[in-house]
């Protein structure tokens, strides 16, 4: 969404009608014969993969894999679900199907569109509103372009009576207090209650609410186990997301090229088992397109090792990214520069005979795996101030002030009056 923002790319949406049943089935399956066809002792032979097959998903992706290359379109490594041919982009999620592209290419898209609509049955549904419960709002004139889950935001937080109304308003995802374990014994109710609220806020905090991921890592802790605190702390952020369900992401084809990407670490700040919480965000062309707040898998004994360790989660995502943009042929302008707040990591990484002494052996060969793409150039390591650092809210809980600035940071804005304003044109 990000490269379709910038140059300004015409989009169209296919649904594939019943998309499974395309496939041709590669093992032998007997099924039962539904009612009205019954007869005592016969069962039929299935030839196409049916829904509820755990096949058949691979089987359709096989089958429209193959379509799209004999239409001319080649695969990118990096995402399976991503086609290109230098002239149009194509990706999809099981049958949905998006097509991208130029102006000046639109005779080469009007040729795959003819190619797949006869070889299945499928709806063109226009340009590209809706794509898996996910809002995309245009305003090609200036070329900006906005993903927002508004109604699934509204969707979960009716599902758990949490819209807000006659309760506390919620202005952070998530209290600056530690959440520990709980003591007591949580009943079967209680734990599946609790994990339905954390699956539900985990999508948007995957796809376009950067400012609850670190919310939601920290919830998923207590996903065996939760007390009423964790409860609590579930509520909260569902109120939040809905007090500000119209947070959007936004692109603009007038930002500069330029990808910024920062990644930062919180040493030893799990007080069970001292290990220590890392985060990454990257973003292109003004919006968010990769973030990630998590717990490292080890513990480190101080706070360069922690950071080490987040850098280089974070460089590994950056390298695969660049591969990815350059197999669709997007060549962005200088370097690949990689930021954290913290001086002594970096001069660990691009000082002539700087050295780390740990015993700790993993943090040893990404130490030294890190540093040797430093040295060669395939990326540059820089320092940010902590004032200026994105990532720090994807490693702590804070206080009210600074994650209003972090949500600024991470380039979130509200588009209310947008949605509104776009209802009010599809109404008349």
């Amino acid at each position: 969404m990000a490269i379709c923002a910038k140059f300004d790319l015409k989009t169209r949406q296919f649904n594939a009608v019943n998309a499974f049943t395309n496939s041709d089935l590669d093992e032998t399956i007997y099924c039962e014969m539904p009612k009205g066809f019954k007869r005592r002792g016969w069962c039929w032979k299935l030839l196409k993969a049916l829904y509820g097959l755990r096949r058949s998903p691979l089987l359709w992706y096989r089958e429209l894999s193959s379509k799209l290359k004999e239409l001319g379109l080649e695969p990118i490594y990096e995402d399976a679900c991503v086609f290109h041919d230098g002239k149009i982009l194509v990706f999809f999620y099981v049958d949905d199907i998006i097509v991208m592209f130029r102006k000046e290419s639109q005779a080469r898209f009007e040729q795959v569109k003819r190619g797949l609509f006869q070889a299945y049955e499928m709806k063109d549904l226009g340009e590209l509103k809706w794509f898996l419960g996910i809002q995309i709002i245009r305003d090609r004139l200036n070329r900006k372009l906005w993903l927002c889950q508004s109604a699934y935001i509204e969707k979960i937080a009716a599902r758990f009576h949490l819209q807000g109304i006659g309760r506390t308003r919620a202005d952070i995802p998530m209290k600056t207090n530690n959440l520990v374990k709980y003591e007591g014994e949580a009943s079967a109710n209680s734990v599946e209650f609790y994990q339905s609220k954390v699956g539900s806020v985990q999508y948007p905090a995957t796809i376009t609410r950067a400012d609850v991921a670190r919310t939601t890592t920290k919830l998923a802790e207590f996903l065996l186990n939760p007390g009423p605190v964790h409860h609590e702390a579930a509520d909260q952020c569902i109120r939040y997301l809905h007090n500000t369900k119209n947070l959007a992401i936004c692109y603009s084809g007038s930002a500069d090229d330029a990808l910024i990407c920062m990644s930062d670490a919180s040493f030893a700040d799990h007080v069970s088992d001292r290990k220590s919480s890392q985060g990454y965000v990257m973003k292109l062309f003004g919006g968010l397109i990769l973030w990630k707040a998590g717990k490292q898998n080890t513990v480190t004994t101080s706070s360069t090792e922690a950071e080490l360790l987040a850098l280089t989660n974070c460089a590994k995502e950056l390298i695969a990214l660049d591969r990815l943009l350059t197999q669709i042929q997007l060549r962005l302008n200088g370097p690949l520069v990689l930021k954290c707040d913290n001086n002594q990591t970096i001069r660990l990484l691009t000082a002539e005979y700087a050295k780390l002494f740990t015993k700790l052996r993993h943090v040893d060969v990404h130490h030294h795996w890190l540093r040797q793409e430093v040295q060669r150039q395939a990326l540059q390591v820089g320092w940010v101030p902590t004032s200026e650092m994105i990532a720090d809210g994807l490693t702590k809980a804070l206080p009210r002030q600074r994650f209003e600035r972090f949500v600024d940071q991470l380039g979130l804005v509200d588009v209310t009056g947008i949605i509104q304003a776009q209802e009010e044109t599809d109404d008349s």
